[in-house]
């Protein structure tokens, strides 16, 4: 069922009244993972004060409507895309249907039950994530939010402030660790449908990176297999510097079509960045703006043998400009006619 059918929960939850969300279950689960259990999850179901029940069930329904947006009648609604991992459009939730992929199924499965089973065999400061679950005539939708307890100061060897309460007449210390509930909607459950606004929510609370790494080992195997790779490339260190999970995201998102043009005209480009090399001028006003203006194209100098087309990859200096270079991001202000990373 589309998320803008008047029948859908979140759809229902979204133009709520006050008195309607008082008639909205929602129970509010602090989840650990069980690293070293086949039931990959524990949760422990917290009891709520009515005022902070009033308060989630009041945040989620105002940061549903936030994550609506105006359609071409200017109604504002839910803007929903099947979930692409190279790439992320903006104002869009990815829809991902749980039933294309048995892992990622069997992982909310025993998400669930760890929900029903309600454990509390671990401390507050253990929790990965927070689970809250609004449900409505036996249905339930799962929200997700990637944040642990935080501690409090008064139990951090390095604190230079402490937090205090007023109790009666004197303020004393805050001693207890504090679990933060509400903020933006990251991820969302419902039916066998998970709605992502967040990707990285999705990542870690699933250990989710089958997807990205499929898709960047691919495009690095491809890359390295292309003629300006060769026997002195450093390839398995190139490898092993562009699989650090924070460049993962960027290698996936290289299009077939960059993969192409990037064979055909790497000569080319190693030829303009020989004039621009050669081209630098000898004053020193000149000099400093000529830098300025290419100044993300000189890491490149580091890795590129650019008399015999190949890669030298430089195991000392970061990896970061190569696969820019590789992905097309390196592009030329239209504006200051400067060369940036995009």
């Amino acid at each position: 069922m589309c998320l803008n059918e008047p029948n859908n929960l979140i759809q229902r939850i979204s133009i709520m009244t006050d008195q309607e969300l008082g008639n909205l279950d929602l129970h509010a689960y602090l989840v650990t993972k069980a690293s070293e259990s086949d039931e990959l999850y524990i949760a422990k179901k917290e009891l709520l004060h009515d005022d902070v029940r009033k308060f989630l069930k009041s945040s989620i329904r105002r940061e549903l409507n936030d994550i609506k947006h105006a359609d071409e009648t200017e109604n504002k609604i839910f803007h929903v895309t099947d979930y692409n991992h190279e790439i992320t459009k903006n104002d869009y939730i990815a829809k991902l249907t749980i039933d294309f992929d048995a892992t990622l199924k069997s992982k909310i499965n025993k998400l669930v039950q760890s929900l029903i089973q309600n454990g509390s065999d671990f401390m507050d400061l253990e929790t990965k994530f927070q689970v809250i679950e609004v449900a409505m005539n036996s249905e339930s939708a799962y929200f997700i939010y990637y944040r642990g307890v935080k501690k409090t100061a008064i139990n951090k060897k390095s604190t230079k402030r402490i937090q205090t309460i007023r109790h009666g007449q004197q303020l004393v210390l805050q001693n207890d660790n504090v679990v933060e509930f509400g903020g933006k909607i990251e991820m969302f459950i419902l039916g066998e449908n998970i709605y992502v606004i967040n990707p990285k929510t999705l990542e870690h609370t699933f250990d989710y990176t089958d997807h990205i790494s499929q898709k960047r080992d691919a495009n690095l195997n491809t890359i390295t297999q292309m003629s300006f790779f060769d026997g002195e490339s450093k390839v398995d260190e190139f490898v092993k510097s562009a699989n650090k999970f924070i460049l993962s995201r960027g290698i996936a998102q290289i299009k077939n079509i960059t993969l192409e043009v990037l064979e055909e005209q790497f000569e080319n480009r190693c030829e303009e960045l020989k004039r621009i090399k050669a081209d630098i001028p000898e004053g020193d006003e000149e000099k400093k703006a000529y830098k300025e203006r290419y100044q993300a194209l000189w890491p490149l100098y580091d890795h590129l043998d650019l008399v015999n087309y190949k890669v030298r990859f430089d195991i000392n200096k970061s990896v970061t400009p190569l696969l820019h270079f590789f992905s097309d991001k390196i592009v030329e202000s239209f504006l200051t006619k400067q060369f940036r990373d995009n």
